[in-house]
This record gives structure tokens, sequence and C-alpha cells, in this order.
């Protein structure tokens, strides 16, 4: 629950400042250099295949706060409170802290932990909500990314992964509600092949009944035990050549 916190302050970070490298930040250029270190170490251990490219996802959990505290006016509309934000960034550090020693949480440290994110999340959710000029709080997507390296985001372009016949895949996928319910995750293709889970890790084997060029296959995420239809949807493009055998 840390973690998801911890990303959750890096997708929103990426979404107001920008997730390039040269983004304006606003740390010490000595910060910068050890995403850069750390990331570099990341590829070489994955044989340059990397789930995650963006620099601000190698950075350490106390840069969070010197970015958003150095950026605030940029972010007060979302976090409102600067005193706030800071008490439960404190919070959630010691958590940390804690569990890095081996040490678990009590019943109550889970409930707020749990509280603090859910609220991050909201807020997130309501002041995009606003600006999208939306009547209610629904499902989104926030990111999808492949074992092959492959990211998707909002306002990028998509990559279009080229796959074999009986390759091992993964898809990751990263969905927010803000009313935290359950979440269904689910892939189509036309040809009838088809996954419906609750885990947001799609793992299976690339059948035969995919290939082609160009092939779409529809990712949906939606809250079934909703009382309105809450459901985000993106198709990937994939090219799928025959097996070698």
């Amino acid at each position: 629950m840390t973690t998801e916190y911890e990303n959750t302050l890096r997708r929103l970070i990426t979404q107001i400042i920008g997730g390039d490298d040269d983004s304006l930040y606003k740390v010490p250029e000595e910060r910068i250099a050890k995403w850069k270190e750390k990331r570099n170490i990341e590829s070489k251990t994955r044989n340059g295949i990397l789930l995650e490219n963006r620099l601000l996802f190698y950075s350490d959990f106390y840069d969070l706060r010197t970015i958003i505290h150095k950026n605030w006016d940029l972010f007060l509309p979302i976090l409102k409170d600067k005193k706030r934000f800071e008490v439960f960034f404190s919070e959630v550090e010691d958590f940390r802290n804690t569990l890095a020693h081996g040490r678990n949480l009590t019943s109550n440290q889970e409930y707020l932990l749990r509280g603090i994110v859910s609220d991050l999340k909201n807020l997130i959710t309501i002041y995009h909500n606003k600006n999208e000029m939306k009547d209610d709080f629904f499902i989104e997507i926030l990111k999808i990314n492949d074992s092959l390296g492959n990211i998707w985001e909002p306002n990028k372009n998509d990559p279009k992964p080229i796959l074999r016949v009986g390759d091992d895949y993964e898809l990751i996928v990263e969905a927010n509600d803000p009313k935290n319910r359950e979440i269904e995750y689910e892939i189509l293709a036309t040809s009838g092949f088809g996954i419906k889970q609750k885990n947001n890790r799609f793992n299976f084997k690339i059948p035969n009944t995919l290939t082609g060029s160009l092939v779409p296959l529809i990712l949906y995420v939606r809250t079934p035990d909703s009382e309105y239809k809450n459901e985000s949807v993106k198709m990937l493009s994939f090219t799928i050549l025959p097996s070698k055998h």
C-alpha cells in the first residue's frame, strides 16, 4: 500500500509537470544524476528492456515531497492543503520505514494508510472530473505496460508491439476507481480470444487465432457492482507473426 501511494504521487507529478528527462522538477542536478544512474543499472540487469522508462520512477520517496513543495502552486488546485499533504506524507514515510525494518503495521496503521491512499486518489479524480466537466466519478485507466517494455499512457503515442504465436506475454494495467469499488479487467479480440479476471496482470500465451497485422485487442476495466455503468475502454494494436514451427 505504501508503494501504491508512492506511485500515485509519481503519476500525479508526471501528469502535472511531465515525464520526460528534461521536465522541470526543480530538484538539484545531483538528484537527477542519481535517478539516471539507477535507471541505467536497471536497464543493464534487464538486458535493455525496461518496464518503466520514465526517469521520475527511479527517484527516491523523499524526492517526491521536494518536487511537490518546490512546485506547490501547480499542485495546490489538486492537493488543496499543504500542511495536510505534509502530515499524510510523513505518516506514509513512517510506515515505509517500519516495513523496511521487517516490522508489521498494526491494524490501525493499515486502516490509516488505506485511508491516506484513497484520499489522495479521490483528490486527483475529483480534480480531473471537474476539469473534464463530468457529472459523476468514473473509473479511469492510468497506464498500461507490458513484458516487452512498452508503455501506454494518456496523451502519448501508442506503441504497436510485434509478437509471435506461442510467445508468453504479460500486460499490467493500472486503473483507479475513486470510490474504491472492486475492479474487473477484461481483454477481448474479434477472433473470440478473451480473458476476464479480477487481477490487473494478464499472463497468456499468444494464440494462433490472433495472427495478423494491426490486430486490435480491446481492454476493458469496470466496476461490475456499481449502480451505474462505470467502465473505461482502451484499444491496443499488435502485429502477430505466425509461429516459427
